[in-house]
């Protein structure tokens, strides 16, 4: 039974996803989260009463250091991490049993972010059991980040495998540690690399075979420059900008005004366009910050940068600080906005420094103007900004001049004298003599490139950040930049020119055991492809691809997703849909650096349940039949299309058994719950059922209204729904997938104190009603006895609107608990978990193997 279909698709997802797991927070994200959402709520609000300066540390409890917060105090531990949500530090921040801090709870967004924190492994910089009470004294000329760029003289070493300055830096390194570079990749390789790196998707089989035919440098060299200067190119590369600049087509939870940014996408559509027309860095970093202050042909969209983050319930405060946050973590990788309650305390970044910044923008304020995201603007008079002690609006202290960063400013640093000092700032950032700015990009742009930057927390360039691996490395292609007037087109040339860059994944085992983390670049590292280009390249093998280029944006999930590229889907800020969740998409809330990598079963489900990928699987097995009838040619035709090559003996005749395996064409399992509506005969304790025909995306009901001319009020959603009259009771059916005994367990409310309530039944197929309960404003539990099923029985839950249908809305969450034959454990199934729409049609055998192949390795992975 279907054994050859569940062990090759099992196969597939495994391999699939066979990637170690990352956090949730990654590239120095955890760091900066403590210090900016973490650190200043235990100063203001539990160091008073849980620190050694407090005297009398009440309750034994010390919060002041990491040591004393993981010891915990009188009752035990304070933070739980086998249960994270369970831990009593956050059970006193949600008033749930102790009452933490006493003077008022904490708002939701600060407790959320608690609760993020210690979901994710409470990472705690403080070190030693000592509490820090002043900052560190740091010499900012003495860190590597902070020295002007020096010009490396290019190592000479003799190799046939230099291609480039950047091989030459490359070896120098690799034969000081005595190690050897990996072999050159394949043409196939080489060429789904380039072509996925420079504009998220796959070469054709035809171009590939014609590289191979061809792999010259002359002919490598004409597709990289043919790459570049592709439409698809400002596509690729505009969506890592849009990461940097957490672009989102939405502002977030906002109350009662409208949640949309209804011209964001313009944003988007600039970037995308700077991109493809290579606008020098420099110039694509001013634009983002005062385009305002640059004529009347300066592209003001251009301030989405700044414009389209979380509004924060319109609190000034945060908005400022959230856009100071991605203008130095994003163009200078520094962590500025630690800065905002104390001085911080790593970086030589003065709480001063970050009331500079905010000066310049509480001198700005916005417009909205049509057909644009707002933009920024000066104010008629600058605002002379002073010190908020501790971050705390009401405790004012010393007044701020609008200025640059003293650790980044060359000889004497003057006040900002036009406006709001916003195009000074800009100036200032994108200066040549700054010795960041070029340094953060470049190293962007490698970490893109290969997966991970030659300093590995690539928005943060300060103490705590990763040195560089390669120092002279980064110095050359920051001056290169610069030479090349700020080319970010010429830049990735230089870089995927070289051999570095063309290596294979496989290196020699003395250099893996030398080099296991790749510090050295002694191979290419192994990469899956992310969301976008995963989706781009599954719709482009199936010939759904629509490459129209930019407007407003589109949803990528429901029930009409559009075709076209991912980076035209819309984001939804507040409520990341799952599907972008589950593939690693950063949180739109904040400027990601780059993203995680995850393992996750849900992953691999995706494939193989989604409605988006069983119909790209269908088109695609529709397509094959363009080969002609002969089985064997179909395959190939079908294996070229998704791997770009022809397959072995081995594989085809592989593929052909499938086909051929007579478990490839049966069915997919009935699902195990429906939704309809009918009456239970009160005789025979049997269900006249009948299936609701319209799914509205979040329920099942009659039809596109309610009430349905038809079948009236009936409805069902995840966690409840609404009865019809006494003729058409909503019911929930669950159908038994095997034998054994099943225990009902749930709760049924009906919230509204009008109307006569509901009643709620539990009926057997075998002609038993099992369990009944009313409920009318109110909550009663809804438990059975255990009950024995056969494979098929069906469990209908069924609610009634008892004698009047008016305010009926009810909820029922229940839970089966499944005791299957010959086992010990009970499977569950909840009724809210087990909801979802309409089932796609199943695939047939040419189908299901187009899924496998869909989501092979070879399919999934760049290399």
């Amino acid at each position: 039974m279907r054994k050859r279909w569940v062990a090759v698709l099992s196969l597939a997802s495994t391999l699939a996803w066979a990637l170690l797991a990352g956090g949730a927070f990654g590239d120095g994200s955890a760091l900066d989260h403590f210090e900016r959402r973490i650190r200043p709520v235990l100063i203001e609000h539990c160091y008073p009463c849980h620190s050694q300066a407090s005297g009398v540390t009440q309750g034994g409890l010390r919060l002041d250091t990491a040591a004393a917060m993981r010891r915990g105090g009188d009752s035990g531990p304070v933070l739980s991490a086998d249960t994270p949500d369970d831990s009593p530090l956050l059970q006193a921040l949600r008033y749930e049993g102790y009452e933490m801090p006493p003077s008022g709870k904490l708002p939701d967004e600060t407790i959320a972010a608690f609760a993020e924190w210690i979901a994710a492994g409470a990472h705690d910089p403080r070190e030693g059991d000592e509490p820090i009470t002043d900052p560190p004294t740091i010499d900012a000329k003495s860190h590597w980040s902070f020295q002007p760029i020096e010009r490396p003289e290019v190592p000479q070493v003799e190799s046939a495998w230099v291609r480039t300055p950047i091989d030459a830096f490359v070896t120098a390194k690799q034969r000081e540690a005595g190690v050897e570079p990996a072999p050159a990749a394949t043409s196939h390789d080489l060429l789904r690399r380039v072509y996925f790196d420079l504009t998220g998707l796959p070469p054709t089989a035809a171009e590939i075979e014609r590289f191979q035919n061809d792999p010259s440098d002359e002919a490598y060299e004409a597709i990289v420059d043919a790459l570049l200067a592709s439409p698809r190119f400002g596509e690729r590369w505009g969506r890592y900008w849009l990461d940097v600049a957490r672009y989102a087509d939405t502002k977030g939870y906002v109350f009662e005004e409208d949640r949309n940014y209804p011209n964001a996408y313009r944003y988007r559509d600039w970037v995308i366009a700077s991109f493809n027309d290579d606008l020098p860095y420099d110039q694509f970093l001013i634009a983002q910050i005062a385009a305002d202050q640059l004529g009347e042909e300066a592209p003001r969209e251009a301030m989405g940068y700044l414009t389209l983050g979380r509004r924060f319930l319109n609190n000034p405060h945060d908005i400022i600080d959230d856009r100071i946050d991605v203008v130095t973590r994003g163009m200078l990788g520094l962590t500025v906005a630690c800065a905002r309650c104390h001085d911080h305390k790593y970086d030589p970044i003065p709480t001063a420094d970050y009331y500079s910044l905010y000066s310049v923008f509480a001198s700005s304020e916005e417009q909205k103007p049509e057909n644009c995201p707002p933009v920024l603007v000066d104010r008629a008079e600058p605002v002379q900004q002073v010190v908020f002690l501790r971050g705390n609006p009401g405790m004012r202290g010393e007044p701020t001049p609008r200025q640059f960063l003293e650790c980044v400013t060359e000889g004497d640093r003057r006040p900002f004298e036009k406006g709001s000092g916003r195009r000074e700032l800009a100036e200032a950032i994108a200066s040549p003599d700054n010795p960041l700015t070029a340094r953060v990009w470049a190293n962007r742009v490698w970490g893109w490139l290969f997966g991970r930057g030659l300093v590995a927390t690539a928005s943060d360039f300060g103490l705590r950040g990763e040195a560089p691996t390669h120092p002279e490395l980064l110095d050359h292609l920051a001056t290169a930049l610069i030479d090349d007037g700020w080319s970010t087109k010429r830049l990735v040339r230089r870089i995927v020119l070289s051999s570095v860059y063309r290596q294979s994944c496989e290196a020699p085992p003395a250099s893996l055991e030398t080099d296991p983390g790749n510090t050295l670049l002694t191979r290419r590292e192994r990469r899956r492809l992310d969301l976008e280009a995963s989706r781009d390249a599954v719709l482009q093998a199936c010939g759904r691809l629509d490459l129209a280029m930019g407007g407003p944006s589109q949803q990528l999930v429901g029930d009409t997703p559009t075709t076209r590229r991912a980076v035209y889907g819309f984001v939804e800020r507040q409520n990341l849909p799952a599907f972008f969740r589950t593939f690693d998409f950063p949180s739109p809330d904040t400027h990601a650096s780059n993203r995680a990598v995850t393992v996750s079963p849900q992953q691999a489900l995706y494939f193989l349940n989604s409605p988006l990928m069983i119909a790209n699987a269908a088109a695609l097995a529709e397509h094959s039949a363009e080969a002609g009838a002969d089985e064997a040619a179909r395959v190939e035709w079908m294996f070229r299309q998704t791997q770009g090559r022809r397959p072995s003996d081995a594989e085809r005749a592989d593929l052909i058994a499938f086909l051929t395996d007579p478990a490839a064409a049966e069915a997919p399992p009935a699902p195990e719950w429906s939704y309809g509506w009918g009456r239970i005969d009160e005789a025979s304790v049997t269900i006249d059922f009948h299936v609701l025909p319209h799914f509205k995306g979040d329920a099942w009901q009659g039809g596109p209204e309610l009430p349905d001319p038809s079948i009236g009020w009936v409805m069902l959603n995840a966690g409840g729904g609404h009865p019809g009259d006494t003729t058409h009771q909503a019911i929930r059916r669950w159908t038994a997938p095997a034998p054994g005994d099943v225990t009902v367990a749930g709760k049924l409310s009906h919230g509204s104190d009008q109307g006569d309530g509901v009643r709620a039944r539990v009926v057997h197929s075998v002609g038993a009603i099992t369990g009944e309960w009313t409920a009318a404003n109110a909550t009663t539990d809804t438990g059975t006895q255990p009950m024995r099923v056969a494979a098929g029985d069906t469990i209908d839950f069924v609610v009634d609107c008892r004698e009047s249908e008016a305010f009926d809305s009810f909820g029922w969450d229940v839970t089966l608990n499944l005791l299957r034959e010959g086992e010990e454990v009970a499977t569950p199934y909840r009724s809210t978990t087990g909801f979802e729409g309409p089932a796609p049609a199943p695939l047939d055998r040419w189908g299901r193997l187009a899924q496998v192949l869909l989501m092979s390795n070879e399919f999934q992975f760049v290399d």
